[in-house]
């Protein structure tokens, strides 16, 4: 089923091109502008914006091609080596699944420019993007035809703060942008992590917020009093930690996948330390079964 659109198109943008929608509209007033193509001759924007395509959602939307066929075609642009997917690659997906051999397709003349910003619009108006592939995108508008944050918003019909703080995202570290695009974390939850400087600390404080299950409003309270204590300083005579071996870091990772939560193996010249974090008794009580003990 589809989502609802998420709004109009900002006016920089409607002066550009029309919404897709409105394309379908107007093409079926005359059916001869669209054309059953193979779709063996049809392949993917390979800037296509949205990376993730939901399982399940495919395969209910390939099961009602199967028993009803495709009713609003896709739309393409002709290429050398075919047509390319502009808008509608998850309806091609989902008929290739049901063993289709062509596709009804409004084929259209569009620059770069134009492709990569429709394919961008449906998808948000179709609340088909996550946010880490929404902060992507304006990415590589940004970067790739130079846009400023107020012509990004102009174009997608959102605020420029709003542009402004979903770009701030990608300074995050990977692992955190994986747990967003997985929608382990929301966006009030890692934004005050971008206020720490520490990338590690960032995660491990990530992967807390997720185990704990906090709410933003603990998050930030959590920050900020982080922020409001100052760090302890090693005192001069104090041991110095050591890289860890090779050997170190794969029994370090051995016990993180056999306990499921941060492990730390912290090593010194004469001594070392063996760190296992747990969120709440019964998470205690879990990794303590996990190392084969009865110690409750």
């Amino acid at each position: 089923m589809a989502a609802k659109s998420k709004g109009g198109l900002g006016k920089g943008l409607g002066a550009l091109i029309n919404n897709y929608e409105e394309i379908i509209e107007q093409e079926n007033l005359d059916r001869e502008n669209i054309f059953q193509l193979k779709l063996e001759d049809i392949y993917p924007n390979p800037n296509q914006p949205r990376k993730h395509f939901d399982e399940d959602d495919l395969a209910d939307l390939t099961e009602s091609i199967r028993e009803h066929g495709v009713f609003q075609p896709i739309l393409v642009i002709k290429q050398e080596q075919g047509h390319m997917i502009i808008a509608g690659e998850r309806r091609w997906r989902a008929a290739k699944l049901a063993g289709l051999t062509t596709i009804p397709a409004i084929i259209k003349n569009l620059t770069e420019q134009e492709v990569y910003e429709l394919a961008l619009i449906e998808n948000i108006q179709r609340i088909d993007l996550n946010v880490v592939e929404e902060a992507q995108a304006y990415a590589w508008l940004q970067n790739h035809f130079g846009y400023s944050h107020e012509q990004i918003a102009k174009r997608v019909g959102k605020s420029r703060t709003t542009i402004t703080n979903i770009l701030r995202l990608l300074a995050l570290p990977k692992e955190i942008l994986e747990m967003l695009a997985e929608n382990k974390l929301t966006i009030g939850h890692v934004r005050p992590l971008l206020t720490l400087e520490d990338k590690e600390m960032q995660i491990d404080l990530a992967y807390e917020i997720y185990q704990a299950r906090l709410s933003v409003r603990e998050v930030e309270k959590m920050i900020n009093d982080l922020k409001a204590t100052p760090k302890e300083k090693n005192a001069d005579n104090e041991e110095k930690e050591l890289p860890l071996s090779v050997d170190l870091k794969n029994l370090q990772e051995q016990l993180m996948l056999r306990l499921g939560t941060k492990v730390n193996i912290k090593h010194k010249q004469k001594k070392g330390k063996l760190e296992i974090e747990f969120y709440g008794e019964e998470d205690l009580k879990r990794i303590i079964d996990a190392l084969g003990g009865e110690f409750y």
